[in-house]
């Protein structure tokens, strides 16, 4: 097993990388982690405290979790949908192993685990170009979500990811995964437009941009298309838009709203309480 460091993210971790930080608003990390959310991982791993630790080793065991991850990509095109299907695998599983190799980093200070989650979103930064295909919305938001958390978490814990670099991240997330869902997916059934809502706030969180992610909470709320809160969770017995559909995708639904809220959440905004608690 690879330990985790003795004592705090904050203390350890994170003495020696960029302070913690609050720009426009936005608190950082600040996505599905927050640094104490960090902080209490790494605790609860280093005493050996369950159910953490077994949750821990889960992902630590997971092939997408290892510091010798080799990439499948990067490419200038992925393209998603019945019809053309390019190098949509590859953006997905190195998208993962970004995330959970920032993740990695974070519980055992082990920096083998930054450096491979930075070799991954550096290369996908320095190539891609489009995101394309019948399904391109799904695509620019589920496996965008994984890139951006990596890199929310790695920038704000770890300083060997150059500014520059980071740049060249923030320049392909607004120039290639935003302009996609920038629309939502308002055609679709529910779950299009939850992942776009959850990575449309996601990106503005990361990007430090109020208008984003207001734009997507805004969508959440009042949205015209199946993934808005009450659109999507259509009564106050809990039946979802998808629910005669089948339960895998209403199930991922609720999840991307679920995570939407907790982006809110921790950026001090309740949207769990919305629509009286939908």
């Amino acid at each position: 097993m690879t330990k985790p460091l003795k004592g705090t993210l904050v203390s350890v971790i994170l003495s020696f990388a960029l302070p913690a930080s609050v720009q426009a608003g936005f608190t950082h990390p600040g996505i599905l982690h927050t640094r104490a959310d960090l902080d209490r991982i790494a605790q609860m791993v280093w005493h050996r405290t369950e159910p953490w630790l077994s949750g821990f080793e889960t992902l630590r065991m997971h092939r997408q979790s290892q510091a010798n991850w080799r990439m499948r990509g990067p490419f200038e095109k992925v393209s998603r949908g019945r019809r053309e299907d390019l190098h949509n695998a590859e953006l997905a599983d190195d998208g993962n192993a970004a995330y959970q190799n920032a993740l990695m980093w974070a519980i055992t200070g082990d920096q083998a685990y930054s450096r491979k989650a930075v070799e991954i979103l550096n290369a996908w930064s320095g190539t891609l170009r489009e995101i394309a295909g019948h399904d391109k919305e799904l695509a620019a938001s589920l496996y965008g979500f994984k890139y951006v958390n990596a890199a929310e978490i790695l920038r704000h814990t770890y300083p060997g990811w150059t500014p520059a670099d980071v740049r060249r991240f923030e320049a392909v997330l607004r120039g290639v995964f935003y302009p996609v869902i920038e629309d939502f997916a308002t055609f679709a059934n529910g779950n299009w437009d939850t992942a776009c809502i959850k990575t449309m706030m996601a990106i503005g969180v990361f990007l430090d941009d109020r208008a984003m992610f207001d734009r997507a909470v805004d969508y959440f709320h009042n949205g015209s298309g199946n993934g808005s809160l009450t659109h999507y969770i259509i009564n106050e017995v809990g039946q979802c838009q998808e629910s005669g559909r089948d339960q895998q995708h209403a199930q991922l639904g609720l999840a991307h709203l679920a995570e939407a809220a907790q982006i809110a959440w921790n950026q001090g905004l309740d949207l769990y309480g919305a629509a009286d608690n939908r």
